[in-house]
């Protein structure tokens, strides 16, 4: 299995080599797996989609404050807005809200304190 590499400073992300389509990391809110594509979304509103599952991505930016809290979620803890712990959902910043799996609810737990 491909993982992402980083070969640039680790302020961006790479979405598209050939084109040099770089974004920076601070700005990501949350990635979303949707078959063999995931879609970024940014904290200006916009949506960026990659031909690359989330699992390419998640070993990288687990060690840059992202969590992934589903099987088609990853998100940047930095904008968590709210968590409501009795229906395990988070609300992030752009008003989003992303359920939490049963099983990966105790590893976020831990992370965020």
């Amino acid at each position: 299995m491909k993982t992402y590499q980083c070969n640039h400073k680790t302020d961006r992300l790479c979405l598209n080599k050939r084109t040099k389509v770089y974004i920076p990391i601070n700005y990501i809110i949350l990635l979303r797996g949707q078959a063999n594509y995931t879609i970024f979304v940014l904290s200006d509103g916009r949506e960026k989609i990659v031909p690359h599952t989330l699992r390419y991505f998640e070993a990288y930016l687990s060690n840059l404050g992202f969590q992934r809290v589903h099987r088609a979620s990853i998100i940047n803890t930095k904008f968590i807005q709210d968590y409501q712990e009795q229906n395990s959902f988070l609300t992030m910043n752009n008003g989003m809200v992303i359920p939490i799996s049963r099983r990966r609810k105790g590893a976020f737990i831990k992370r965020i304190g």
